[in-house]
């Protein structure tokens, strides 16, 4: 299943299977309109060892009626243009990508002229398929989160990015419930999603915590999103789903140790295990003093750890009764080929 999917392009990183877990540090809105605040953000996430960060750029008065809660949050929560290209930038001077979700026509163009690392669509615009149409048409990759979507649903937005010319695809199992609580994260649909669309497949995740993510790499999850707040506590905007930046860190450590247990889908015996094997596993000895050309007995023999080399293996135990010794063998000594005729 895994070796049907192909990795997808991600500003310098790639997404895809064999290749590190991306994590994504979801800025958003948590820095509430305040440009020393967003840098800010921006800069703990570095630090905390985040691959990218992932804001979100929308006109209010594009995407919410004015009486609703939603246009309050948004429209105190706008960066300058200007701001918002710096803060790209300086998520590329400290080594990470940058990119945004954007929620109408316009702010997409304006991100667009950023280089973002690719697009995210969020769960609440996987619907809008002309703006997954539009943002199709520009080669980078496409990042279709599914948090309020069923499996046709994704499906559709599926179709409708690939019949609008997008060759990269990702997509995030998601739960739209701040916080999503653990019997709704559903994560074995990441496997599902898998096998269905041949693309990777993250998590975009609203849990408490950061036990999920790790359990998503597990489940075949290729990268993850986690919103980042330097202030959990405070009220409104995303900081109640959020990770502080210590926070953070062991969540990336927590994948990071996922990853390596998880290792290769091929069952081998790695080289230090060998090692123990050879200490440890049974073979053939002797139970007893056996006389050079004595014929062997059954009871003349056991299945024993012994020190240095050992015998035959003990499937030989029954070929060995009646035939003669080749030589003295002391008890406990092993027995090889070379010591029966």
């Amino acid at each position: 299943m895994i070796s049907r999917i192909h990795p997808i392009p991600f500003g310098r990183k790639w997404i895809g299977p064999g290749l590190p877990v991306v994590i994504i540090a979801e800025i958003g809105i948590n820095h509430e309109g305040d440009f020393e605040t967003c840098i800010r953000l921006v800069e703990a996430a570095a630090r905390s060892g985040a691959d990218a960060v992932k804001l979100i750029t929308v006109r209010a008065s594009e995407n919410y009626a004015p009486d609703t809660e939603s246009f309050a949050v948004f429209s105190r929560s706008e960066l300058k243009p200007a701001e918002t290209a710096a803060a790209f930038g300086r998520a590329r001077e400290l080594g990470m990508e940058c990119f945004s979700t954007c929620g109408d026509f316009v702010s997409a163009e304006f991100v667009g002229t950023l280089e973002p690392a690719a697009w995210k669509v969020s769960s609440g615009l996987l619907t809008h398929l002309p703006l997954i149409q539009r943002l199709s048409e520009t080669g980078l990759s496409l990042l279709l989160s599914t948090g309020m979507s069923s499996m046709k649903d994704a499906a559709r937005a599926v179709e409708i990015a690939r019949k609008s010319g997008a060759r990269h695809i990702g997509l995030f199992q998601c739960t739209s419930l701040y916080p999503a609580p653990p019997e709704l994260l559903n994560l074995r649909s990441i496997r599902s999603m898998l096998s269905e669309f041949n693309v990777p497949v993250g998590l975009s995740d609203h849990s408490d915590g950061y036990l999920a993510p790790a359990i998503a790499v597990a489940a075949g999850a290729m990268m993850i999103e986690k919103h980042f707040s330097l202030d959990p506590t405070r009220p409104g905007f995303d900081h109640r789903v959020s990770l502080n930046p210590t926070e953070f860190s062991r969540m990336v450590e927590t994948v990071r140790t996922a990853e390596q247990m998880l290792g290769s889908e091929i069952k081998d015996v790695p080289e230090a295990v060998r090692q123990v094997a050879r200490r440890n596993l049974r073979g053939l000895a002797a139970a007893r003093d056996i006389p050079k050309d004595k014929q062997i007995e059954a009871s003349d023999l056991g299945v024993m750890r012994v020190a240095g080399e050992k015998g035959l293996p003990p499937e030989a135990l029954s070929t060995i009764p009646g035939r003669l010794a080749a030589r003295d063998i002391a008890a406990y000594e092993p027995i090889t080929q070379e010591d029966i005729q």
